[in-house]
């Protein structure tokens, strides 16, 4: 049997709309003959058209096509069931509503080899389907929360961690050695159904930068992360701000619990910006917002 050389995992959601688009982008994939590789596709409890989309790209698809069905809710969940099904001794993630360039599989191979790493990521660059609007393009804070990562350098990344670059789930590969000295990714992180809680990649690669594991940012790893309406809206960081904060403190592991003077701290400071009509008030509710999720989060711990 020809060895699997790279497995790609897609967990998804009830976005076949989008998951179409995703899968024609990786069968469009140019690799060599003698490379083998995989499309592994975990639903995780798609109650839309996702199994129709996956079983028909599949029937025409010159790269094999898994569908696995993982009813435990949570992307994590489904990312540490896709590391159980795949084969490849490379375990490349993308989401489901991201396009990988032409190139990204046979670039990801190129990469993990060239800076012998453990596990490499890249540049993922917005595909909005609608104009954004300006106050979230001037904010490049903001523009980072919707998973967007635009460094054009590459390097190895370090703890402890800067803002820029890091590796994060739309654009990421690792052995498949890493996994068995790291372990899976926290269940406890990342989305889970509606609920918009983060870092289970970030977490992942700071257990590996620990244990002397190299990981690289390379920017010719490059995919585009399609952007839909909804996140373009004030309410949807007002959502992603607060379940952040009760993810991240749901998932901690000490018993030190955010205090109440925290959250009133930063209501307080909301509350000057907006009277005295400073800028940055809504960078300041935000703030806010994610301490009152941590309050919330810390209470569902205890």
């Amino acid at each position: 049997m020809t060895a699997m050389h790279l497995s790609v995992v897609v967990a998804t959601w009830n976005r076949a709309r989008l998951l179409a688009d995703t899968l024609e982008a990786l069968g469009a994939q140019e690799v060599g003959g003698a490379f083998a590789w995989e499309i592994v596709l975990i639903d995780n409890n798609s109650s839309d058209a996702t199994a129709q989309v996956v079983d028909s790209f599949a029937a025409r698809s010159a790269v094999p096509v898994r569908r696995v069905f993982e009813p435990a809710q949570g992307l994590s969940h489904a990312r540490n069931r896709g590391l159980r099904e795949a084969r490849g001794s490379i375990l490349a993630f993308c989401d489901d509503d991201v396009l990988p360039q032409p190139d990204w599989v046979a670039r990801v191979a190129a990469a993990i080899d060239r800076w012998n790493a453990d596990g490499v990521g890249g540049r993922i660059l917005p595909r909005f389907e609608a104009p954004p609007p300006p106050w979230l393009t001037e904010n490049r804070r903001l523009m980072r929360q919707l998973a967007l990562m635009d460094w054009e350098g590459s390097r190895l990344l370090a703890l402890p961690f800067e803002p820029q670059p890091q590796v994060w789930g739309a654009n990421m590969a690792f052995r498949r050695g890493l996994f068995e000295r790291v372990g899976e990714f926290d269940a406890r992180r990342g989305l889970s159904g509606r609920r918009l809680f983060r870092g289970e990649e970030v977490d992942l690669i700071e257990r590996a930068l620990r244990l002397g594991l190299r990981i690289v940012y390379d920017s010719a790893l490059t995919v585009f992360h399609r952007i839909g309406p909804d996140r373009l809206r004030k309410a949807y960081f007002r959502r992603l701000a607060f379940d952040d904060g009760y993810g991240e403190a749901r998932a901690a592991s000490g018993a030190e619990t955010p205090a109440q003077g925290e959250a009133f701290a930063e209501l307080r400071k909301w509350a000057k910006r907006l009277l005295l009509r400073r800028p940055g008030a809504f960078d300041q509710e935000l703030r806010f917002r994610n301490a009152l999720g941590k309050l919330a989060g810390s209470r569902t711990r205890r």
